[in-house]
C-alpha cells in the first residue's frame, strides 16, 4: 500500500465514520511517509567486518525485540566494503537499508549523490552532547577546508551519523613519566627510554600506504604542513612539511623498532601491550582489544593516554577515523533505518552501547567518571575531540594520494629514499594525480 496524504486521510476516515480518538498518531505515521502498517520486517545493515561492528551485532538484537524488526548484518572486510558499497550504490540497487562507512569515504559517496540527507528527509537535528565536529565529517560538501571543484556551490546536508567515536591519540606509560606536551617532549623522553632489545623508545607505525599516512598526518598538521591547502596546491614539498617527514623518518626512526617499516597497528599495540614500547600514537579500538585487554596485557593500567602533542607551531591535531551510518537512496525502508540511526544515537541506548565495547561521541558519556574508570582513554578522546581534529583532505582522489604518499614515506624509513627525495616525488606524483582528475 503506498503512503497517502493528509487530505486523503481525512476523506476516507470521514466516509467511513472512523473513531478519531487514534487520529494524532495515526496522522503522524502518514506525514512521516511510513503507515504503521507497512513496518519492514527487516532491514540489512552493511558493515566492516571487526572490532569496530562489533557493538553494534550486540546492541542491534535490542531493537529487534522492541520494535519487531530483524537486523541483519552483512560483514565485508575493509577494502571489500567499500567496493561493494560503491559497486552497490553505481546500480541503484536496494541490497542495503544502512551503510557503515570510514569518514574518508565520504567525498566518493557525497559527490556521487548516493546517500539521503538525514537533515531534510528525516529531520535530524545537532544534539549539544555531541561536538560540533563529529557531525561535520558526516556531512557534504564539507563546512570547512578545500571543498573539491564538482561539489562547490552545492547545499550542505548531513549524509551520516558517527557510531564509532576515532580519533587519533596519544599513549605513554605514565609509570615512569609524565605526559609529554610536545613533540619535542615526545622525542626526548624517547631518547631517555630507549632501550635497544627490551625498550622501543617510539614505536613508528610505518607499514606501506594506510598506516603510515595515518601515523604521520597527525605529525605532519602538528608541525605546521599539510598535504593541500585551501585551494588544493600540493604543499606536502613546503619547508614545513618537509621538517615534519624529517621528524619521522629520522629522529622517530632513531629510537623507533626495528623493521619499522612493517609494523602496523596490531604490531604497535603489542609492542606496548607485552611492555616493549613506551610511547606512539594510538586508535580507541587499540586500547579496548590490546592495551587495556587485561587478558593479554602486562601493562593495563600503567598506560596513560592524551591528546596529540603539540608542535613546532603549539598546537597538536588528532585525526579523525570516524565510522558513520547513512543510509542509501536506493533503500526502499528509508524511514525505517533512520529510526534505527536515531535510536542506536540515542543517549540511552548509546551508554549500552559502550557496555558492550562501543566507542561513543556523547560527551556527557565521554567525561563520565564510572565509564572513565572502565575505559581510561575516554577523557582523552572527549579532549581530542573538543581540540579540533583534523579529518583526511575531502577529496575522492585520497585513495589514490595517500598511496603515493605512503609508498614514499615507507622507502623513506626503510632507507631506500631521503627526506628530501620522498616529499619532492610525493609532490611531484600527487600534483600530476589531482591535475588528472580535474583539481
Amino acid at each position: 500500500m503506498e503512503p497517502i496524504t493528509r487530505r486523503e486521510f481525512v476523506k476516507r476516515t470521514a466516509v467511513a465514520g472512523a473513531v478519531l480518538t487514534s487520529f494524532p498518531a495515526i496522522l503522524e505515521a502518514c506525514d512521516s511517509g511510513t503507515p504503521s502498517s507497512n513496518k519492514p520486517s527487516k532491514l540489512t545493515i552493511a558493515a566492516v567486518q571487526g572490532a569496530e561492528d562489533g557493538p553494534l551485532k550486540k546492541v542491534a538484537p535490542m531493537y529487534q525485540s522492541q520494535t519487531g524488526i530483524t537486523m541483519e548484518v552483512v560483514e565485508f572486510p575493509y577494502d571489500q566494503l567499500f567496493e561493494k558499497l560503491v559497486t552497490t550504490f553505481q546500480a541503484n540497487a536496494s541490497s542495503y537499508d544502512l551503510a557503515m562507512m570510514d569518514d574518508p569515504w565520504m567525498p566518493k559517496f557525497g559527490t556521487g549523490g548516493w546517500l539521503t540527507p538525514l537533515d531534510s528527509s528525516f529531520g535530524f537535528k545537532r544534539d549539544p552532547d555531541i561536538p560540533g565536529i563529529v557531525y561535520d565529517v558526516g556531512t557534504w560538501p564539507p563546512p570547512h577546508g578545500p571543498v573539491p571543484p564538482a561539489a562547490k556551490g552545492k547545499p550542505k546536508h548531513l549524509l551520516g551519523i558517527t557510531i564509532v567515536g576515532n580519533v587519533e591519540m596519544f599513549m605513554y606509560r605514565k609509570d615512569l613519566s609524565d605526559a609529554p606536551a610536545s613533540w619535542d617532549a615526545v622525542l626526548a623522553n624517547a631518547k631517555k627510554f630507549n632501550k635497544p632489545g627490551s625498550l622501543v623508545g617510539y614505536v613508528v607505525r610505518g607499514k606501506a600506504t594506510n598506516p603510515v599516512v595515518a601515523d604521520f598526518l597527525p605529525i605532519l598538521w602538528s608541525f605546521g604542513g599539510d598535504v593541500f591547502d585551501q585551494n588544493w596546491n600540493t604543499v606536502i614539498d613546503s619547508p614545513a612539511s618537509l621538517a615534519a617527514v624529517k621528524f619521522l623518518v629520522q629522529d622517530l626512526k632513531s629510537v623507533g623498532e626495528p623493521g619499522a617499516e612493517n609494523t602496523d597497528a596490531a604490531d604497535r599495540s603489542r609492542l606496548m601491550a607485552i611492555g616493549q614500547a613506551y610511547q606512539s600514537t594510538v586508535w580507541p579500538g587499540e586500547v579496548t582489544d590490546i592495551v587495556e585487554n587485561k587478558s593479554v596485557s602486562q601493562v593495563s593500567g600503567k598506560v596513560g593516554y592524551e591528546p596529540i602533542p603539540a608542535g613546532p607551531h603549539g598546537k597538536g591535531f588528532g585525526m579523525m577515523g570516524n565510522w558513520l551510518l547513512g543510509v542509501p537512496k536506493a533503500s526502499k525502508n528509508g524511514q525505517a533505518a533512520a529510526d534505527f540511526i536515531k535510536w542506536l544515537a540515542s543517549a540511552d541506548i548509546q551508554r549500552q552501547y559502550v557496555a558492550k565495547g562501543g566507542i561513543p561521541a556523547r560527551l556527557s558519556l565521554l567525561n563520565d567518571p564510572t565509564l572513565n574508570q572502565q575505559n581510561p582513554y575516554f577523557a582523552a578522546l572527549a579532549k581530542s575531540f573538543q581540540a579540533g581534529p583534523n579529518w583526511r583532505p575531502r577529496t575522492d582522489q585520497w585513495n589514490a594520494v595517500e598511496t603515493i604518499l605512503g609508498t614514499n614515506l615507507n622507502a623513506a624509513l626503510a632507507g631506500q629514499m631521503t627526506a628530501e627525495e620522498a616529499v619532492q616525488k610525493s609532490a611531484a606524483q600527487i600534483r600530476a594525480q589531482m591535475k588528472q582528475a580535474g583539481y
